[in-house]
């Protein structure tokens, strides 16, 4: 709105913060370690959405993150449902984020939390927060720490990572309309990408190690009704292309031994994810069944004055609801740091 031209011109343009020469944002700066209102572990986009809402609050806040900023999406080659941009590279989508967030926010890339100490809730003691750089003393924790997907580990998964082979089907399926492609898992995210691609038009199969789905019934029966053919008892062993996309996936048969080829136009790792949960754990945030942090619908955890929010939370993991969350985490610390509920 206020170049009055769209996202996808000044993006051509090389106009977008984050895009001049390559060069990092700067923005803030970086604060040393003392009393804040609240600390954010972790900066992919709920962690600095969190950062940009909880200093408009007037909270003083910091972003604390032990890796590159962006999270997954700065290692996504190609972003295409994010809403603005038909399409940009992950890491320029995380630049541009990154430099609206240290507009508002100190955010500190290579800071490592080490260990979080809750004070004493009765004495309205804070918590302390010890990183690599020193020790916050902070009111609020928003623990935006984010999960990883299960990788096969097979030979060119890495090479192929975003030229056909994906983790995600809400956000690449839609790139394989009309084109063939293998999901590989046999748990209720598998057969749920299989039955969305099917839906989109994708001519998909699903390679299972097991003789059997792990899946809620009411999946396999779907799967079933669909007749999307199904590989049991079969791994993938090696993925092939020609150096620029997928073409072909060397699969085998665990009864028989047997390796044949696969042709493909790519594959969907439906294996699982991981959530980044020690911090959690290591202060008695509960968990989900699924291994994820349980937080209500403001984002509050078991834990009173520490939130989560982002793909640690798990549900539905996208950019957007990220987000969304992160906003949330940084409202209800605000709302609690003004009125804490547990006083009540």
């Amino acid at each position: 709105m206020v170049y009055l031209k769209s996202a996808e011109d000044l993006l051509a343009e090389g106009n977008l913060p984050g895009m001049e020469e390559g060069k990092t944002p700067s923005g803030y700066g970086t604060i040393e370690p003392g009393e804040v209102d609240l600390v954010i572990v972790g900066a992919g986009p709920a962690g600095l959405t969190a950062g940009i809402y909880a200093v408009r609050a007037g909270l003083k806040a910091v972003v604390l993150e032990k890796h590159i900023v962006g999270g997954q999406v700065a290692l996504t080659p190609v972003v295409e449902n994010y809403p603005g941009f038909v399409s940009v590279p992950g890491k320029q989508l995380m630049d541009i984020m990154s430099q609206h967030a240290r507009e508002y926010v100190p955010v500190h890339e290579g800071e490592s939390v080490d260990a979080i100490t809750l004070g004493d809730l009765t004495k309205d003691e804070t918590i302390t927060v010890t990183t690599s750089r020193g020790k916050y003393s902070t009111k609020t924790v928003i623990l935006t720490t984010g999960a990883s997907y299960r990788k096969l580990g097979a030979t060119g998964e890495d090479t192929y990572f975003g030229r056909g082979i994906n983790y995600c089907a809400s956000c690449d399926g839609y790139l394989y309309k009309g084109k063939s492609v293998a999901i590989i898992g046999g748990g209720n995210t598998a057969l749920t990408d299989a039955l969305h691609l099917k839906n989109l038009g994708v001519n998909v199969s699903i390679i299972h190690r097991g003789d059997t789905f792990r899946a809620q019934k009411p999946l396999q029966d779907s799967v079933e009704h669909e007749q999307i053919p199904v590989l049991w008892n079969t791994v993938v062993e090696e993925i092939e292309g020609d150096g620029r996309r997928v073409s072909n996936l060397k699969i085998r048969n665990l009864m028989t031994q047997t390796v044949t080829d696969l042709p493909v136009d790519g594959a969907f790792v439906a294996i699982g994810q991981k959530a980044s949960t020690g911090l959690a754990k290591s202060i008695g945030v509960e968990l989900k069944e699924d291994g994820f942090v349980k937080v209500e619908s403001d984002m509050r955890t078991n834990v009173p004055r520490v939130y989560a929010a982002g793909d640690l939370t798990g549900g539905l993991q996208q950019i957007v609801t990220a987000i969304g969350e992160g906003s949330i985490a940084a409202m209800s610390a605000f709302e609690d740091i003004s009125h804490p509920y547990w006083k009540k």
